[in-house]
């Protein structure tokens, strides 16, 4: 069960899949800013070559 559950800001709280479980037992779930030009499909286009 995780503890701290992280989405981008584009999402609202109440839109994260999880959210539920996560504050029910007593977790954290927070949305962080976007960065232009930084994407996790970039960073795994990078490590795959």
């Amino acid at each position: 069960m995780p503890n701290v559950l992280v989405k981008g800001d584009d999402y609202s709280v109440e839109q994260i899949v999880g959210h539920d479980i996560v504050l029910a037992n007593g977790g954290k779930v927070i949305t962080v800013p976007l960065l232009q030009g930084f994407s996790t499909t970039a960073i795994l286009k990078k490590i795959t070559g």
